[in-house]
């Protein structure tokens, strides 16, 4: 079957299934919860608002374009390695780029620059994006220790939990993070970091005039 017959592959399509039904609902839910909590029901606007702030402050247009310039700052480590020159700042993956432009430099052979950066950047493609990923990870969680009091908000929700019923409080946050987090952070970061990886596969070689991704095919071995 052909996963790409149809345009709604590429682009996907907004359905209750991605954001769990509306706004509405999710708000009424909400005031269900406070409405049992009685006097105490404040305690749920202090808990919903600990988590607006906590996801606006991490956003995914920053994510996805934090991902899309991550594909240029390696971009560098490779020019380095192609002038046979060191980065002004020690990087963990300049190793592994000179490993793999000494095995390779053989077959960079063209004589655009561009070019010969593509085919030294596609072999370690996958490996910046873990590498890169995980950095974008682990400094969002750091960003976040600084904007969200985890303590206050797990406190929060052990007592809306008790006066509501924990249930009721799974079921919220469910909803809400069907609603606010429809693509996880991660994932956001890693397509912007794929978005630069596919405008390298597509641009041409003013040499040969072909694309990227043709040179790439060629330079793989045959299979038998």
């Amino acid at each position: 079957m052909n996963i790409f017959e149809h345009r709604d592959s590429f682009f996907g399509r907004l359905d209750g299934e991605v954001t769990g039904g509306s706004l509405l609902p999710l708000f009424q839910f909400a005031k269900q919860i406070r409405q049992r909590m009685g006097k105490q029901g404040y305690l749920l606007d202090c808990y919903l608002s600990l988590f607006f702030e906590g996801v606006s402050n991490a956003l995914a247009y920053e994510a996805a374009d934090a991902g899309y310039q991550s594909g240029g700052e390696f971009q560098n480590l490779c020019f380095h390695a192609l002038d046979g020159t060191e980065p002004e700042k020690e990087h963990t993956l300049c190793q592994r780029v000179k490993e793999t432009h000494a095995k390779l430099e053989g077959e960079l052979l063209f004589q655009e620059r561009y070019t010969r950066l593509c085919l030294l950047f596609f072999p370690l493609a996958d490996e910046l994006m873990a590498y890169a990923t995980t950095g974008f990870v682990e400094e969002q969680e750091m960003a976040l220790n600084g904007m969200v009091d985890e303590i206050h908000l797990r406190q929060l929700y052990n007592q809306i939990s008790h006066l509501a019923g924990e249930s009721m409080m799974e079921e919220l946050n469910r909803r809400l993070k069907q609603r606010f987090l429809i693509a996880p952070l991660a994932a956001v970061f890693a397509q912007g970091l794929t978005d630069d990886l596919l405008c390298r596969l597509t641009t041409r070689d003013q040499e040969t005039s072909r694309q990227m991704f043709q040179l790439l095919l060629d330079s793989l071995p045959d299979t038998p």
